[in-house]
C-alpha cells in the first residue's frame, strides 16, 4: 500500500512509522549546528543505511548516489539538525531544510518524523528523484537536491562526487570543494 500514489513520496508501512512529537527539539534550537546526540537511539550508523535499497528502488534513483547525499548531508545522523544562517533549518539524516515542510507535509509527514532514518531515506530518494525529473540525469540534476544556483549546485556536485570516490563507488580523484560562498 502506498501513502501518496501521484508523487510514491513513501510506502504505507514507513509513512505510518511515528516518532512522537519532537517538533519542540526541532523548533527550538538555538545553535548554528546541532546533533541531537542525547536523544538518539542507541543504533550504529550502518543501520541508518537499512532503507537506501528499499527506497532508491521505490523512486528509481542511484543507491550510491543516494548514500553519498546523505554521507555529505549528514555523514548518516539520523538526528542531525542544523539552523542555516539565512534562518531555515536542515533536518534529518537527509538534511531537508525547512523550505520543503509545506511540501512534505502535503503528503502526511511532520518535520520530527525527519529523525527517523527510513523516513528521512525515502523523502531524500523522492527530493533526488524530482531533481532529476526535472534536470536529467546529470550531475546537475542530482546536485538540484541541495541548490539550483550553478555556483552552490557545482559545489554540491563536488561534495557528491568525492563521497562517491570515498565511498569506493566511483574510481577517480578527490577533488577540491570550492568556499562555501563564492
Amino acid at each position: 500500500m502506498v501513502l501518496i500514489t501521484k508523487y510514491k513520496l513513501l510506502p504505507f508501512r514507513v509513512a505510518k512509522k511515528w516518532l512522537g512529537s519532537l517538533a519542540f527539539l526541532v523548533f527550538g534550537l538555538e545553535a548554528s549546528s546541532t546533533t541531537l546526540q542525547g536523544q538518539a537511539p542507541s543504533m550504529a550508523l550502518q543501520n541508518n543505511e537499512q532503507c537506501i535499497p528499499a527506497a532508491s528502488s521505490y523512486h528509481d534513483v542511484n543507491a550510491a548516489v543516494l548514500k553519498a547525499i546523505l554521507m555529505v548531508e549528514s555523514g548518516l545522523n539520523a538526528w542531525e539538525v542544523r539552523k542555516n544562517s539565512n534562518g531555515t533549518l536542515d533536518v534529518g539524516m537527509a538534511g531537508i531544510n525547512s523550505v520543503h515542510f509545506p511540501e512534505i507535509a502535503k503528503y502526511g509527514i511532520a518535520p520530527e518524523q525527519l529523525l527517523d532514518a527510513c523516513v528521512a531515506t525515502y523523502v531524500a530518494a523522492w527530493h533526488l528523484k524530482k531533481g532529476i525529473r526535472q534536470y536529467g540525469n546529470t550531475w546537475f540534476g542530482i546536485a538540484s537536491y541541495h541548490s539550483v544556483t550553478p555556483y552552490f549546485n557545482h559545489r554540491y556536485q563536488i561534495m557528491v562526487y568525492n563521497q562517491l570516490v570515498k565511498n569506493k563507488s566511483i574510481n577517480g580523484q578527490l577533488l577540491r570543494v570550492p568556499a562555501i560562498n563564492p
